[in-house]
């Protein structure tokens, strides 16, 4: 067991040094408070010591027996050395005594690997009553088993909510990079998903943001004929905006209205909303998708969704071949977690979520950090995981 201690500003700090140093399996010991000796120490704030541990390699077989004295006389008289392994008998009559301070030392060795299993493995010792409260709020999450595991893992001897927090919020932020994108590079993109989530609104920020804050031509296309009002809404926005608005009701328009927009840096399609278990709705939005030559299919999903409908949804909506993922109503939940069960069940990234009706304002660009703050603040029941201040 490797055990080594660190000074830092803060736990995201020493959680780095730590990850560096000893790797993804080393676990937080203990942490503590502390001042630099002297006058300076008190003029300064103090720092925050960690002590960290993690499981080495399985230590080598000891050597074999010694050999017969009289087979090391040979092997020494040949001009071979020969060592005597610890704890032998010399002439001294000082053997048993070596031999019973290495046994216990090994007795204190083993003592020590024990306890600090005992923090490696969860489950190997009893998990302290604020910990038990923390798993039932991450679970409350809808977050997975495993990774509410991964998350608590090795905290047992850890004080401090502000400390725990800090290494939960890291964890999540270090488990989200690997579930964000970055922006598309895609021309054309589609916008599909079940009705009642707001994709005519969740496209009209996009599109905002495109044409205010990039400078880019944007061109808007639905495909949304059937909702009463639908086509109205898009048209709003798009003459807010000056951006060109198409319309088109089968696949072959559709084709005309991209060519017609040929000039425009991005075009943005709204489909209509579609229930998940309506195959023959579904195949037609297929249909309409596959005229578009080279395509980033956006699924939006609302955060305000039973997890069970959401995860229903990411399989019958995957004949549609979407490759990114849109959480929208982010401030109308107290369950934000939700988010990373669905994009883990769906595979693909999470690309923008969105935390109201304003546009363009109300949208973010899904980022690690940002995403795991709002989680715990909505675990620890700070807000619903709405705006950050």
């Amino acid at each position: 067991m490797k055990i080594k201690r660190y000074l830092a500003r803060d736990m995201q700090e020493a959680y780095l040094a730590i990850r560096r140093d000893l790797g993804p399996e080393a676990v937080i010991v203990a942490t503590r408070q502390v001042r630099q000796p002297g006058l300076k120490g008190y003029l300064l704030p103090p720092r925050l010591e960690v002590t960290a541990a993690v499981e080495e390699a399985p230590a080598r077989k000891l050597p074999e027996p010694a050999a017969p004295a009289g087979k090391a006389a040979l092997q020494a008289g040949a001009g071979k050395t020969v060592v005597a392994p610890a704890g032998a008998i010399n002439p001294a009559g000082g053997g048993n005594n070596g031999r019973h301070g290495l046994e216990g030392l090994q007795r204190e060795l083993a003592e020590i690997k024990a306890a600090l299993n005992r923090l490696v493995r969860p489950g190997s010792a009893a998990v302290p009553e604020h910990l038990l409260a923390l798993r039932q709020r991450l679970l409350a999450q809808e977050l997975q088993e495993e990774l509410v595991a991964l998350l608590l893992d090795g905290l047992e001897a850890t004080g401090g909510t502000e400390i725990i927090g800090d290494i939960i919020r890291t964890r999540l932020a270090d488990h989200l990079s690997r579930q964000v994108a970055s922006q598309s590079r895609q021309r054309v993109q589609a916008f599909i998903g079940p009705t009642g989530v707001g994709k005519t609104t969740t496209l009209a920020k996009i599109a905002a943001r495109y044409s205010l804050y990039q400078e880019q031509k944007v061109g808007l296309i639905t495909l949304d004929t059937y909702r009463i009002g639908a086509v109205d809404q898009l048209k709003t926005y798009a003459e807010i905006m000056g951006l060109p608005l198409e319309v088109a009701m089968t696949p072959r328009e559709l084709r005309a209205s991209l060519e017609r927009l040929e000039h425009c840096d991005v075009v943005l399609v709204d489909t209509a909303g579609r229930a998940p278990e309506n195959k023959a709705m579904l195949a037609e939005t297929r249909g309409f998708l596959e005229v578009m030559p080279e395509r980033e299919v956006y699924l939006v999903l609302s955060c305000t969704t039973r997890r069970q409908d959401l995860l229903r949804a990411v399989e019958n909506f995957r004949s549609l071949k979407y490759n990114r993922l849109i959480f929208t109503k982010l401030d109308e939940t107290c369950c934000p977690g939700v988010m990373l069960t669905v994009a883990a069940a769906a595979g693909v990234p999470l690309a923008y979520i969105t935390t109201g009706q304003d546009v363009p304002d109300a949208l973010e660009a899904a980022d690690p950090h940002l995403l795991a703050r709002r989680i715990w603040e909505a675990v620890a029941e700070d807000g619903p995981g709405g705006q950050v201040a």
